[in-house]
C-alpha cells in the first residue's frame, strides 16, 4: 500500500484543495477520510472492476483500491457494454465498485476466476481493443510510483492551477498523467463525464477558469477550430499525447491558445505509460516530435534485423524503465512476445533526430508496403493537413484482389466532392502516396478518449 501512502502524504500538502464535478464537491483532507473508511469495505477482496458513471466517484474508487492494497482493474461506460463484458470474462475481477444507485457500492462476484501475479499489480489497465480482444496490463506499485515520479519533476502545475478531466481514467494517460499527478502536485481538480464536445469544453474552460487540459491531437484542434479570439484564455498548460500529430496540427493549436505551455508526450500503456516529452520552449520548431525519455525510462530504435538505426532513420521503438508493465494478465504468449530481457517492444515507427529528439512515425502495423516502397500513413496525413480544408483524415493499406495493396484516405473537411480531394493529393502528394480510393465522410469513428478508431 506504498501508493496510497505516497498520495495520502502529498494531499496532506494541500488538505483545502477541492475535486468537484457538476455540483459535487470534496476537498482532500474529505477525500482521505472517506477513502480510508471505505477501503475497509474491500476487505479479502482481490481484484476489484470500477465501472461508474461519474468520473469523480471512479477517482475516488481508485484511491480506496489503492489504500486496501486491492488490484483495481478500471471500466468506462462510454466503451460500451461489450467492450466492458469482454473485460470482465478476461480478467473475472472477484469485485466491481459502481455509483448505479447514486452513492458508491460493491458488488461482489462469487464465480470469479481471478488469478493472482506473483507481483502484485495495482492496476490492470486494458488496451482499447479496437481490433479485438482487450489485453489487460498489469501495473505495479512501483511502475505507477516511477512514472508518477518522473512526471512530475517536468509537468509545471502547481496548486495554484485547476485541470479539466475530460476523458475516462480507463485510459492510463488519464489516470496517471492527469489524475494522480494532480494530487500530487496539488491541483484542484474538475471532472466532466459527458459525451465528446469541443464546443462544451471551450465553454468550461471559460467558467472554471481551467488552467491545465490535456487531450488528443483531435480534440484539441477542433477546440482550436471552434475557439474565437475575444475567448478568455486562462489556460496556461496544455498536454498533448494519444495520436501521432503533424507539426502543422500542432501549430494550429499554439495559435488558438497562444498562453499556454504545449507539452507533447508519448506513452503507451504497458509503460504506465509516459515514455518522453518535449519541454514547451521546443514545441514552436518541433511540434511534431515527442521530445526527450523521460528520467527512468531508456530507449532503443531498432531495425527489423535488431541493429541500432542512425540519427534520422525510422525503425522500431523499445523502451526499458522501472515503469514497464510485469506483463499482461494470464497471458504470458503475449507477453514473452512483446518483452525482451526487460525491453519492451512499442510497436511504434519513430526516429530520433539530429536534436536527439523523438518522432513516432506511426504503428509498424499500420505500415503500407506498395510495389516494394515503404509508405507511412502519417506522412500522408500530415501532408494533407497543411490544407486547411481539411478537419480529420486517416489513411491505410487495403488489400485488392486485382490490383495488390492500395491506399485508401477516410477525410473530413470542407470539399465538394472526391475530385476536390484528388486535386488535393495531386498538388501535395508524390505519386507513389496517392490514395487509390477516397471517401469523403462526415466524421470519423472515435473511441471514449476522443481518439481515431484507425481499424
Amino acid at each position: 500500500m506504498k501508493l496510497w501512502k505516497y498520495l495520502k502524504n502529498k494531499m496532506q500538502l494541500n488538505l483545502k484543495q477541492k475535486i468537484s464535478e457538476t455540483d459535487a464537491t470534496m476537498t482532500y483532507e474529505e477525500i482521505i477520510i472517506f477513502v480510508e473508511e471505505f477501503s475497509k469495505s474491500l476487505k479479502g477482496v482481490k481484484c476489484c472492476g470500477i465501472l461508474c458513471t461519474s468520473e469523480m466517484a471512479a477517482g475516488i474508487a481508485l484511491l480506496g483500491c489503492f489504500a486496501a492494497g486491492v488490484t483495481a482493474l478500471p471500466l468506462s461506460e462510454r466503451y460500451g457494454r461489450l467492450h466492458c463484458k469482454k473485460i470482465l470474462d478476461n480478467i473475472s475481477p472477484d469485485a466491481v465498485i459502481t455509483d448505479i444507485n447514486g452513492d458508491l457500492q460493491i458488488l461482489h462476484i462469487e464465480d470469479s476466476s481471478y488469478i493472482e501475479h506473483n507481483e502484485h499489480p495495482a492496476l490492470i489497465m486494458c488496451t482499447s481493443g479496437t481490433s479485438g480482444m482487450p489485453k489487460g496490463v498489469m501495473l505495479t506499485e512501483s511502475n505507477v510510483l516511477t512514472n508518477l515520479s518522473d512526471i512530475a519533476k517536468y509537468f509545471s502545475i502547481n496548486s495554484s492551477d485547476t485541470i479539466l478531466i475530460a476523458r475516462p481514467l480507463y485510459h492510463c494517460a488519464v489516470l496517471t498523467g492527469e489524475f494522480l499527478t494532480s494530487l500530487v502536485k496539488g491541483v484542484k481538480i474538475r471532472f466532466y463525464s459527458g459525451t465528446f464536445n469541443p464546443m462544451l469544453m471551450l465553454k468550461m474552460v471559460k467558467d472554471y477558469n481551467i488552467t491545465t487540459f490535456c487531450g488528443t491531437p483531435t480534440l484539441l484542434s477542433m477546440m482550436a477550430r471552434f475557439k474565437r479570439v475575444k475567448d478568455n484564455d486562462s489556460l496556461k498548460h496544455i498536454c498533448i499525447s494519444g495520436e501521432c500529430m503533424s507539426f502543422e496540427t500542432g501549430t494550429n493549436i499554439a495559435k488558438a491558445f497562444p498562453k499556454a505551455d504545449i507539452y507533447h508526450v508519448y506513452g503507451l500503456t504497458e509503460a504506465c505509460p509516459r515514455v518522453s516529452y518535449l519541454p514547451p520552449k521546443m514545441f514552436k520548431d518541433y511540434a511534431d516530435c515527442v521530445g526527450i525519455p523521460l528520467d527512468s525510462v531508456s530507449v532503443l530504435i531498432l531495425s527489423s534485423e535488431g541493429m541500432p538505426v542512425k540519427e534520422n532513420e525510422i525503425g522500431i521503438l523499445w523502451v526499458k524503465g522501472d515503469n514497464v508493465m510485469v506483463g499482461y494478465y494470464n497471458n504470458p504468449e503475449k507477453t514473452d512476445a512483446v518483452m525482451k530481457n526487460g525491453w519492451l517492444c512499442t510497436g511504434d515507427l519513430a526516429l530520433m533526430n539530429e536534436k536527439g529528439l523523438l518522432k513516432i512515425k506511426g504503428r509498424a502495423d499500420d505500415l503500407i508496403i506498395k510495389a516494394g516502397m515503404n509508405i507511412y500513413p502519417q506522412e500522408i496525413e500530415s501532408a494533407l493537413k497543411s490544407d486547411s480544408r481539411v478537419r480529420e483524415l486517416f489513411v491505410y493499406g487495403e488489400n485488392d484482389e486485382r490490383y495488390g495493396v492500395q491506399i485508401v484516405l477516410n477525410i473530413v473537411g470542407d470539399f465538394v466532392d472526391v475530385a476536390e480531394v484528388k486535386e488535393l493529393c495531386r498538388e501535395l502528394l508524390p505519386a507513389y502516396q496517392m490514395p487509390a480510393k477516397i471517401r469523403i465522410l462526415d466524421e470519423l469513428p472515435k473511441n471514449g478518449s476522443v481518439k481515431i478508431i484507425r481499424r
